[in-house]
């Protein structure tokens, strides 16, 4: 997505695209958080949590919300979303207004298997972390 100067009045919705269970907390955290670090893996249970249970689309929130809620800067949040979409846990889309409008699709981690049979993410996680 091209980078747009997001502030901090810019609303989002976050809209469910997967189920989240504790396997894939899991996978978020041990094979994810290697590769894009604890600051993207983080939005992404803090863009999930805006999400009421089963809901699909949240409430709409402004991106304060995520500042202050997550003690982080608006550059800290884009470049961590920023490594969500690169691995595929978000899709991000943008309407320009008076006030900016985004919303977040979460996805579900891939599963183990097809996490270690993909072609990119396995070599860098093996080299992040190396062979153990």
């Amino acid at each position: 997505m091209e980078r747009y100067n997001i502030l901090p009045a810019d609303t989002y919705i976050v809209i469910n695209k997967s189920i989240i269970n504790n396997e894939d907390r899991k996978i978020l955290n041990m094979l994810y958080q290697p590769i894009i670090g604890p600051l993207p893996i983080m939005l992404y249970f803090s863009l999930w949590s805006d999400l009421d249970k089963l809901e699909l689309l949240s409430e709409e929130y402004t991106h304060h919300h995520l500042v202050t809620n997550m003690h982080l800067t608006l550059d800290e949040i884009v470049d961590a979303r920023e490594k969500l979409e690169a691995v595929g846990l978000v899709k991000t889309y943008f309407r320009e207004g008076s006030v900016n409008n985004y919303i977040y699709e979460l996805y579900s981690p891939l599963s183990v298997s097809e996490f270690l049979n993909h072609p990119i993410l396995n070599i860098v996680l093996y080299n992040n972390t190396g062979k153990s």
